[in-house]
């Protein structure tokens, strides 16, 4: 899982159908679950956009499945990486060399639920936002080209002189 999204690579172990099968029989991922790293990189979290073809989670990520009637999966993504919430989350941990979170204490969690329109509000700004952050090839020209007005403008605010 990198930046919210599910980035396979060489590390990434690829199975067959009847794996697939046997695997989906425990974690039975579908489009729109959230998944939620519990051991190890506590918090790291996805949305998975489209099932999964040839891959699936070991028993250190889960499969949150959020009811869409109430609550949007990438809101829950979001909320999920929040200050407060991490926080929250961090608190309920355990182990020792490897840190955990059980499954049943994520479920005592209480997070902010505005009504869908609020959510799907919410994540097209954040989404905006984080675009425009992490998309070098259109966050960094929009910024130098907005800097380049600012500076062009206090340039030409500092070197008018009035005759006299």
């Amino acid at each position: 899982m990198q930046n919210g999204k599910i980035i396979p690579s060489e590390k990434t172990d690829k199975i067959n159908d009847e794996a697939v099968k046997l695997c989906n029989n425990r974690s039975n991922l579908e489009k729109g679950d959230v998944l939620f790293s519990g051991t190890g990189t506590i918090g790291k979290t996805a949305v998975l956009f489209e099932e999964p073809t040839n891959w699936n989670i070991n028993e250190s990520v889960y499969a949150i499945k959020p009811n869409q009637k109430y609550i949007m999966p990438e809101f829950l993504h979001y909320i999920l990486m929040t200050g407060r919430i991490r926080e929250e989350y961090m608190k309920k941990i355990s182990g020792g060399t490897v840190k955990s979170i059980s499954l049943k204490k994520m479920r005592t969690l209480l997070i902010p639920l505005p009504d869908l329109k609020k959510q799907a509000d919410l994540i097209k700004v954040i989404e905006k936002f984080d675009h425009l952050c992490n998309d070098i090839s259109e966050g960094l020209p929009a910024e130098i080209a907005a800097r380049q007005k600012q500076y062009e403008y206090y340039r030409d605010k500092l070197l008018n002189f009035k005759e006299k």
